[in-house]
């Protein structure tokens, strides 16, 4: 089975991410009890949901916008990501799978489109407290190299990508941060997707000889 590019990314997540995300998480039970932290990230997973959709209405090209998406686009993230969409243009590809046909992963990338004249894979992502620098953004640009770099070994696509952007929209409507990588920074992101990719295939080759024994 192919991995995608967030099972690999959870999978190999280091023991200090892994340690801070179940800190984390015992404080928001100890706060809202087990249902309230359920109900808490289904309603995360919900708003990032409808955000993507929204999304999609305004960056498709037919534009087609349903009363349905009438109140989505009057949402806080909506509203934060506004200066940012002026220069988004030259659409070419929406919530698309890709897979990159030597390395074998796959993955469903947001949106490849020109940002300030630059042909990027965009990752757009919801956040409740502000990411004003990259490195905020965790794993992020790990998930956005890996698409760039699927795009360009899938024969479905007819192009090539050499950037990415990560935009963290905001729920109050409050500016959101675009963090943008050029060509240079994404082969540096590339070097440490690589090494996770490494790890990952390790891990399974390990697990397959204990299952052996």
């Amino acid at each position: 089975m192919i991995p995608s590019v967030t099972r690999v990314l959870q999978q190999t997540m280091t023991a200090q991410q892994v340690f801070y995300l179940e800190k984390w998480k015992q404080r928001m039970i100890l706060e809202l009890g087990e249902d309230g932290f359920a109900e808490y990230t289904s309603n995360i997973f919900l708003q990032g949901k409808q955000f993507h959709e929204a999304l999609e209405s305004i960056l498709s090209p037919q534009g087609n916008i349903k009363e349905r998406d009438e109140n989505l686009l009057k949402c806080g993230y909506i509203e934060s990501i506004q200066h940012i969409l002026k220069d988004v243009s030259g659409v070419r590809a929406l919530e698309s799978a890709v897979q990159h046909e030597t390395l074998k992963y796959v993955g469903l990338l947001d949106c490849v489109a020109e940002y300030q004249g630059k042909l990027c894979v965009i990752d757009w992502k919801t956040s409740e407290k502000p990411k004003p620098f990259i490195r905020n953004t965790y794993d992020n640009p790990l998930q956005v190299v890996a698409y760039v770099g699927a795009i360009n070994h899938d024969a479905n696509y007819s192009f090539q990508v050499q950037c990415g952007l990560i935009v963290v929209a905001y729920k109050d409507g409050s500016p959101a941060h675009p963090h943008f990588m050029d060509a240079e920074l994404c082969s540096q992101y590339w070097t440490k997707w690589l090494l996770r990719l490494e790890e990952y295939a390790e891990k399974k080759k390990n697990q397959h000889i204990q299952k052996a024994d």
